[in-house]
This record gives structure tokens, sequence and C-alpha cells, in this order.
């Protein structure tokens, strides 16, 4: 990171207000770091990110607090007029991806911070399903949050498996909450629209019984069927062998498998078996959980499958998001079925705009976060629909090639909200 003029100033100052005469007050929390200020007088405003620092999210973690700080720098800790300061807060207390009882401390701490107006996170949905009904409180701002990498799409939307979703996370009735990466919902729906745009006729999804299957697929078969495709759902559950399931797609006469399950269900050979029944000709697309067993593990007859991923790869990003890594200098992830600096550098850019074109007041930056319209970012262009969803949603698809994950194309799916 280029280093400033002004030197680091690290603060833990006892003094509160945002009236430009004395420094913000940092939030009162063990888990946060001191706040960290490059930049002229001193900070009158503070944006806290909410990360799990430590366990297997730390690389990750590291990354974008990184690219916060690069983003901040860039722009000399400004959001308009206003002076930012920024603190990093851990959500995790071991190794767990989060804990929810800390994820909802922290946002009860955020909340009680006057000085802080916004709050980038958290990396898991499920510490944003404790964290959202606190900062959207009335009586908290509402507090703007933007997550880099959040995917339940109950926190903006319906869900199967809440039935109170999304309005449980909002019990003012006020939204507050965007995220720079599409649901789950749409990464099915690209996979439809994939299929659409190759000729298939007919398709077929392959899915698990639980939330994560079932959050896939049906969103499939119902764009797939949007789209004047044959689409046809077969229950996935674990079997030693899945000759009798594989004979049952192929009387489907599918052109294209969508694979709505984790590959922990024998999903090695339940791509062997569709293989032999279908043949090379039939596209087999795998859900983002296939991108997390090493490419190996899959199997031969894994060759020329894809796999979605919602989000943009880094090899696909635009102009601007190419320049961001280069002066980054670090990677863009810490692993590929995850997101990572160009997704956090993205959400500082838009919630400081946010800020730059408020009054100052937590209730302005929600409302000018929702008025968001990226022209040529990091990301690419977009806005965020009604519910706090990017849109458009820009879905990746990487290609099992030689052992090897490769990016092979983008889709991008047209909000609905």
């Amino acid at each position: 990171m280029k280093s400033a003029a002004v030197p680091l100033v690290v603060l833990a100052i006892a003094a509160a207000g945002c009236g430009g005469q004395k420094a913000a007050t940092p939030v009162d929390a063990s888990t946060c770091t001191d706040l960290v200020y490059r930049g002229e007088g001193q900070p009158e405003a503070i944006v806290v990110s909410d990360l799990p620092r430590r366990g297997f999210g730390r690389a990750t973690s590291t990354l974008m607090e990184d690219a916060i700080k690069l983003v901040l720098a860039r722009r000399d800790y400004r959001a308009g007029d206003l002076r930012i300061g920024y603190q990093a807060c851990d959500d995790t207390v071991g190794d767990e991806p989060f804990d929810q009882g800390l994820c909802e401390r922290n946002a009860k701490a955020y909340a009680a911070a006057a000085d802080v107006i916004g709050v980038i996170g958290p990396w898991n949905s499920g510490c944003a399903a404790a964290e959202i009904p606190v900062l959207s409180h009335k009586a908290a701002g509402p507090l703007a949050m933007i997550s880099p990498s959040n995917t339940y799409a109950g926190l903006t939307r319906k869900a199967l498996d809440s039935p109170k979703a999304p309005g449980v996370y909002y019990p003012d009735g006020l939204r507050n909450y965007v995220r720079v990466v599409p649901p789950d919902n749409e990464e099915a729906k690209a996979v439809a629209l994939l299929a659409s745009r190759l000729g298939a006729k007919s398709v077929v999804s392959v899915s698990t019984a639980d939330a994560y299957g079932q959050g896939l697929s049906g969103p499939f078969i119902d764009e797939a069927r949007a789209q004047g495709l044959r689409a046809r759902d077969f229950e996935w559950v674990r079997e030693p062998t899945f000759a009798p399931l594989a004979g049952q797609v192929a009387a489907r006469k599918p052109q294209l498998v969508y694979l709505a399950g984790l590959p922990s269900l024998n999903g090695r050979r339940l791509i062997e078996d569709l293989r032999r029944k279908l043949g090379r000709d039939v596209l087999l697309v795998g859900g983002d959980g296939f991108l997390f067993p090493p490419p190996a593990e899959l199997g031969p007859a894994a060759q020329g499958m894809l796999i979605a991923l919602g989000g943009v790869p880094s090899e696909k990003l635009p102009a601007a998001g190419k320049s961001f890594l280069r002066s980054f200098g670090k990677p863009a992830y810490d692993a590929r079925g995850g997101y990572g600096a160009p997704e956090a550098a993205q959400s500082a850019e838009v919630l400081l705009d946010a800020i730059g074109r408020s009054d100052g007041s937590r209730a302005s930056v929600v409302d000018e976060l929702f008025k968001t319209d990226v022209k040529d970012g990091i990301l690419g262009s977009f806005r965020f629909d009604r519910q706090g969803d990017i849109d458009p949603a820009t879905v990746g698809f990487f290609r099992v090639a030689d052992g090897k994950v490769v990016v092979d194309r983008v889709v991008r799916v047209p909000a609905a909200g």
C-alpha cells in the first residue's frame, strides 16, 4: 500500500461527537482493534469491519481488511468532507466461522458507539442474521451495513427454510443492509439462463432435501421453466451407487444437469454414474459447494463439468478491478471458493460514497446506500434493488480441466426486486 504523507495515527481517545472539534470515539469492545486513521487532523466518524479475525477465516479477513485500508488511503481517509477512521472487529472466539453471541454483542457495541456511521460485513450469513435485527432498529439509526460475502437469500427476501424471513431481520420494517455478491438463488437462476443460452430444451436438477439443495433447485427449476425449458428435479440422497438415479435422469434426455448439493454426499460417485448414463455431451454443473474439495477428489469423470459461484471471478474483473488488484499487490482471495479483496474494496467504496452524499446522520447514510449507482467500479456497473441485493447479479462459472479449476465465463442475472 502506498504510504500517505501524514504519519499513521492510532487513536484510543475518549472524545465524542462528529462535529469536527474532537476526535471520534472508538467502539468500546475488546474484539475491535485500535482506531486507525491516516489523514489530516482527527477523524470525525468511524467505519468498522466485522470479520472472522481468527480460525480458518483469518487469511481471508486479513486480505479484506488490507483492501479496505487501501481504499481509505486512496481517499485520504475521507468520505466527502467527513474524516473517517477505521476499526477492524472480530466476530469469532475460536476456529468457528463466527460466534452468534459475539456477533450480537458486536452489533450492540456498534449501535452504542455514536460515531460509528457504517459497517462493512459481516463475512458469514449466520452472523448477519444476528446483527441485522440489532442495527436495523430505528433506535440504532438504522446503521448502514454492506456485506462483501453474504449469500443466504433469507437476509433480503423469502427463503424456504425460514417462513419469517426476511421480516424477522427488520423488526421496525427499516432496511439497512445491502450486499455486493448475489444470494444463492441467483446462482441457480444463472445456471438455468446458461442452459437456455446454450440451446438446451430439457434440464434436470439433482438436489438434496436440505435448505442448501432446495434453495438452489427451486429457483433453477422455476427459471428454467420461465425460459421455456422442460425441467424436472430428482432427489439426491447419499447412496453407495447412483445408477438407478442416473437412469431416471437419462430418461429425461437432458442437455444440462445441475448438481444442487454438496460433494461430501458421495458426489464423486454421482458424477461417475451420471457420466456413464449420459455420456460426455451432457453438461454437468455443480453448485458452489463443488469448489471446495480439490478437483482431483471429484475424479476423472468431472473433467469438463462447470461449477457456479455467485460473484465476479478475479480473472473477469473489469478495468477498475484489475487496476485495484495491481495496486493491492496481493492475492484477490485466500481460496477459490470464497470472496476476498475485490468485494471488500468495492464495499468500502460504496459505503464511503454513500457517507459522502449523506448529511452525516446514520439514517441518511442508509438512504444514500440504497441509491447507489456504480458505473465501471471494481466489480463493474451495478445498483441495489429495493431488497438490498446487487443488480445485475453476476455469477462466475468455473470449468474442471486436467485436475484444476479454471474460469470459464460469467452470466449476469437481472434482479427480480
